[in-house]
Formats: C-alpha cells, sequence, structure tokens
C-alpha cells in the first residue's frame, strides 16, 4: 500500500490468521544499521552500515543470500528479507535508506501526512505521535488505514506486514503436533507436526514459521459439521487448491462437511503460519487438511534460484 503525504485425515479443533516468528524475514538481521555516518552504498542520508556487502558495510542490491529464501513480495538484502515497499533502511530497493523521520511507502521516502498536533520531541505520522524510538510505518496490512507509529521489529525496522498477500490462521489455531492440538501461535522451527509427505500422514518438523501484524482484517469464519471452527484469511488455500474465500455453507472442505461460513472482523493483533518440511507442505487443522501459504512462495523462489542467486532457501507459512 502507498500512503500519499496529504476430516479423513485427523481428528482436530482450529481458530487462525497471523505474521511471522523464527522466519529470516522477521527475525534475522536487517540489510545494515541506521548509523550517524553514511557508510553503506546507495544508502541515503541517514546512514546505512553493514548488510549485504559484510564488514565492507556496503549494502545489498538484491544479491544477498536468505536461508531460507524470501517469500513472495521480499527482497534479500543483505542476509535479511525485507518489504522494499515500506522499509525505511531499503526503500525501493536495497540499502537505499529515508532520511530520519521520512515515510517509506510504495517504495518511495516522502514526508508523513500529518494530521496530528504534536509535541516537541514528537514526530507526527499521520493522525498519531510517534515517541521517541518509535518508526513511522507504512503498516502494509490487509486494508490501506493511512501510517501508524510502530516500534521497530527484530530486524531495526518496519515490521514488512503482510501486503499484497494477507492470508494466514488465528493464533489460536489448533494444529495436529507429535505432543496432540498445539495452538499455532506456540510453534516454533523444528517442532513436530502431521503433513503429508509422499502421499503418506506423517510427523515433520517446522521449517518455517510466519507472524505478520494484521490491523482492521477481516477472516472468514468456518464452522465445521463436526463442531470445529476455523477463522482464516479469505486467500489462505485449502489443500484441494481452492481458498477460503470460495467455501460455502453445505460444500466440503477435506471431506467434511461445511455448516456455516460467515466474513467477520478479526479480533486479534496478527496472523499465523507455519510450513511443515514435505513436499506438501500441508498441516493438519480442526481435523482438516490445509495447504500452507509459505510454500507456494518456497517454490517460487527455488524457480528464482535457477536464474538468480539473489536469495537461497526454502520458506512456508501456515494459518
Amino acid at each position: 500500500m502507498r500512503f500519499s503525504s496529504g476430516g479423513g485425515w485427523l481428528c482436530l479443533l482450529v481458530l487462525g490468521c497471523g505474521g511471522s516468528t523464527n522466519s529470516p524475514s522477521v527475525l534475522d538481521g536487517g540489510a545494515g544499521s541506521a548509523g550517524s555516518s553514511a557508510t553503506g552504498g546507495g544508502g541515503g542520508s541517514s546512514g546505512a552500515s553493514g548488510g549485504a556487502g559484510g564488514s565492507s558495510g556496503v549494502a545489498g542490491s538484491g544479491g544477498g543470500v536468505c536461508t531460507p529464501a524470501c517469500g513472495e513480495a521480499r527482497t534479500c538484502c543483505g542476509t535479511s528479507c525485507a518489504n522494499l515497499q515500506n522499509d525505511p533502511r531499503n526503500c525501493g530497493r536495497c540499502g537505499r535508506a529515508c532520511d530520519k523521520n521520512m515515510l517509506c511507502t510504495g517504495g518511495e521516502c516522502i514526508s508523513p501526512p500529518c494530521e496530528a498536533t504534536c509535541e516537541a520531541g514528537a514526530s507526527c505520522c499521520g493522525a498519531e505521535c510517534c515517541a521517541a524510538g518509535q518508526l513511522c510505518c507504512d503498516p502494509q496490512g490487509p486494508i490501506e488505514i493511512g501510517p501508524r507509529c510502530t516500534a521497530p521489529d527484530e530486524r531495526g525496522t518496519c515490521p514488512m506486514g503482510c501486503a499484497p498477500l494477507c492470508k494466514c490462521a488465528s493464533p489460536d489455531t489448533p494444529i495436529a503436533t507429535e505432543a496432540g492440538e498445539t495452538a499455532i501461535a506456540s510453534l516454533r522451527v523444528g517442532d513436530l507436526v502431521y503433513s503429508v509427505d509422499r502421499g503418506r500422514v506423517k510427523l515433520v518438523p517446522i521449517l518455517r514459521t510466519q507472524r505478520i501484524p494484521a490491523i482492521n482484517h477481516q477472516v472468514v469464519r468456518v464452522t465445521l459439521m463436526t463442531g470445529s471452527v476455523l477463522e482464516i484469511s479469505a486467500l489462505h488455500p485449502t489443500a484441494d487448491g481452492r481458498n477460503f474465500g470460495e467455501l460455502v455453507r453445505g460444500g466440503l472442505l477435506d471431506g467434511v462437511e461445511i455448516r456455516d461460513v460467515q466474513t467477520i472482523p478479526y479480533r486479534h493483533a496478527a496472523t499465523y503460519d507455519i510450513l511443515p518440511d514435505s513436499d506438501t507442505g500441508n498441516y493438519f487443522a480442526a481435523g482438516v487438511l490445509l495447504a500452507s501459504t509459505l510454500a507456494e512462495s518456497v517454490r517460487s523462489s527455488q524457480t528464482a534460484q535457477s536464474t538468480s542467486p539473489a536469495c537461497t532457501g526454502s520458506s512456508a507459512a501456515a494459518r
């Protein structure tokens, strides 16, 4: 988004939609830290040090190495994935840093729109006043709501958000694991979950997790005849190639009849997804088999690697 100034497999229970945890897109180091001197190549007046160039301090230009690979609509800058649409350290391209208190939106550094009266020491960001340590960020959520004052993420920059593919599960979505049903938000890379691999249901480790902030989000609430309920983004894929936005009352989801379908406001702060280490990337939630939103991005990244060395590795997400 851009702002202008001015059933037959297992028995489970599930709810879901969210962001990234233990994912390089969220937890890995950034493409360079803002500093008092401009030491990064192409790094704007705020200064970018470190990044793809390693010890030389030259910021990357999309030619870094990220493991697992960055997902769809994300770019590998140095050793970290970035959203070039809203990252003030990598705005529009890797290493292009915005000046202090500027907003990165649509891949451009602009003066943020201001609709608030801020006290000395605070900076105006849309309808809010940012305190020291906060960034004015384009949330990159499913609905355009204007810039928001945001605490830096683990990379020290604006959270990447879920746009343009906002699709995930709620934090309490129960996932079939080695230890029984486990809330998706508590799962970590390496935990064992049930998936379908080479035509068989088996325990496999989680390859990647994802947590994405969700602001003014809506999800599809699907009630199954078993009594289980799923709350998942409309674009989240099912295991048979559809998405949740296509499901209807009386239809089937993994062989289980659907009792009711509603679109409701999302009540959590973030959505979640996981990627099991299997040839399908699917996982079981609420007794039905679902696809991972991260599986397709892994395939896309692997295809791109055959022609470009930009990013290597694999990634996946689960709602």
